[in-house]
């Protein structure tokens, strides 16, 4: 390990240095970069996380008598033969990574070693050189608290029984599974997403395992979640841009804002202010909230929030990479799709900070937009219409054995439902707007040229939380005709066939918890539920994220 060009970094020294760049009550983040390291440093009582990135060349270097013991937590221990010094938590293997210059992950895999050894003096790792472009991340915990290693040692079965994220629709099951998508500091989807192949960072996946974290803290009376949320919390607010945006350029090099993912944000922080009420995060939560306020399109029937930045020109749609088509059916702007659910989580949102906040600034606006969403759930144009192509359209989400066995007559009216009706419904709803259709089925949107079948699970989760905040009125007959529908039509078990879409059934597992807390006397919620799980687990996807029971938005505490 003479290798002269390499960059060597003492460990041990990495965790002193730079003052706080982000600083809560319950720990704080400072960064340093030079030509060779960035360091992010995230400093807690007892504890301490290194995030590293450097060249790919590189060597790492601590200095101790350790044993090195692979941690039933996820990926390895270091534990000091001296029992009064720190001992260190490496949950993932070194990764090299290719990093766009908006921080998109393009590439990854586990980075090679040259050399390593360890004796009674340290341990040293060193990598071997990569391509330009790339960098060598690493993650190391440095455990001053005896109790924090003994609990990332016995776990209990809860705590790696698994549990389904809602941003990347994969399963997380041990604490170190967080460094699947804690990477270098902030949230990753753990997937490379649609049109780009690239990873995206994910407000959607920190509120997840938030909740679950929230849940594992009750559930065990670990410190270790308590520290891990904190670090959620400071990689989630370190993203924040100086409007209060959160922005992800999932479509377009423009890194255009989702709102779905920055609501997930809001809710994060709120969760996080109803346990400790930080200032810093009041602040950014009240940033946040003025960003999505109005992200608007003042309808005929009422405001109707948008699903991302593209939409708010006619400009920016052109260059997302799907089709959609112009219209303005209730009065809407041409641009507006009119997406039901990021409309239904943008109200909730926006509520939910009026009722923790005091600040009332924008209940007129919610109240605007809860009544468009009535008036659009309540719509029934082309009654007749709709009632033939759904005829059509049910059958194909049939699962496979059974529609093989339909008549021929059924199975030829399924292909023209197919091949004809699906691809042409954007076109039709747009002439006869109307979401909810015969039958109990609640399409995702009313003009882009796309068939979301799988988002049915998605309106039903928003519309109960919805229903929880502003009243049963609009909602509940429509709740209940969607749920049934999704039980007994077979369409969850067309989702099980389909890989991509499989992922609804995480939704409707959790869109259960929260439908059976809702309407308690409703026997069959509960009994659905405990199906939704065990399909979950039989198909390995993991538990949703609130069935151990915390969710302060449910009013669920831990």
């Amino acid at each position: 390990m003479d290798d002269r060009s390499m960059f060597q970094l003492n460990l041990a020294q990495a965790f002193t240095g730079q003052a706080p760049s982000l600083q809560l009550g319950r720990g704080a983040r400072s960064s340093d970069v030079s030509d060779e390291l960035h360091r992010l440093h995230d400093a807690f009582d007892g504890a301490d996380c290194l995030f590293l990135r450097a060249r790919a060349a590189s060597a790492l270097r601590l200095d101790g008598n350790f044993v090195l013991l692979r941690c039933p937590a996820g990926g390895w221990l270091l534990r000091n033969r001296d029992t009064a010094a720190a001992s260190y938590w490496l949950p993932t293997p070194a990764m090299l990574r290719r990093v766009s210059t908006q921080r998109h992950i393009l590439e990854e895999h586990a980075a090679d070693w040259s050399g390593f050894g360890i004796d009674p003096a340290g341990v040293e790792v060193a990598f071997a050189a990569s391509p330009d472009g790339w960098s060598l991340d690493a993650v190391v915990w440095k455990l001053d608290d005896a109790t924090l290693i003994n609990e990332l040692i016995e776990l209990a079965p809860v705590e790696t029984q698994g549990y389904f994220l809602l941003g990347s629709h994969t399963r997380y099951g041990q604490p170190a599974d967080l460094y699947r998508h804690l990477i270098h500091g902030w949230v990753y989807e753990d997937r490379y997403a649609w049109p780009h192949r690239r990873r995206i960072c994910s407000e959607n996946d920190a509120h997840a395992l938030w909740l679950i974290f929230s849940g594992l803290q009750r559930a065990t009376g670990k410190r270790i979640y308590g520290l891990l949320k904190t670090q959620l919390l400071l990689s989630v607010l370190s993203r924040q841009g100086e409007d209060g945006g959160f922005r992800h350029g999932e479509w377009t090099d423009s890194m255009e804002s989702h709102y779905r993912l920055h609501c997930s944000a809001m809710h994060l922080m709120m969760d996080a202010l109803t346990e400790t009420d930080d200032p810093v995060a009041r602040t950014a939560l009240a940033k946040a909230a003025r960003f999505i306020s109005d992200k608007r399109d003042a309808t005929e029937v009422g405001a109707w929030f948008y699903h991302d930045e593209l939409e708010l020109s006619e400009t920016g749609m052109n260059g997302a990479p799907f089709k959609w088509l112009p219209g303005r059916a209730l009065g809407k702007s041409t641009q507006n799709m009119l997406v039901l659910n990021t409309h239904l989580d943008t109200l909730i949102a926006l509520d939910r900070y009026r009722q923790l906040t005091g600040d009332a600034q924008y209940a007129s606006l919610v109240e605007s937009g809860v009544k468009s969403a009535q008036t659009v759930l309540a719509l029934r144009s082309a009654e007749w219409l709709y009632r033939l192509l759904f005829s059509a359209i049910n059958l194909t989400l049939l699962p496979t054995a059974q529609a093989m066995h339909l008549p021929i007559g059924k199975r030829l009216w399924k292909r023209i439902g197919w091949q004809l009706f699906i691809p042409n419904l954007h076109h039709i709803k747009n002439r006869f707007p109307r979401l909810v259709m015969p039958g109990g089925y609640i399409d995702r949107h009313l003009s882009l040229g796309s068939w979301a079948f799988h988002y049915l699970t998605v309106n039903i989760m928003d519309l109960t939380r919805a229903r929880r905040r502003f009243g049963g009125q609009g909602f509940d007959t429509v709740l209940h005709e969607a749920a049934r529908f999704t039980q007994v039509s077979g369409v969850r078990e067309r989702w099980k066939e389909l890989k991509y879409e499989r992922y609804a059934l995480g939704f409707w597992a959790e869109a259960l918890w929260h439908l059976r807390r809702e309407f308690p006397d409703h026997v069959e919620y509960r009994e659905w539920y405990h199906e939704a799980c065990a399909d979950l687990e039989a198909l390995k996807m993991g538990l949703p994220p609130s069935h151990l029971g915390v969710n302060p938005e449910a009013g669920v505490m831990g």
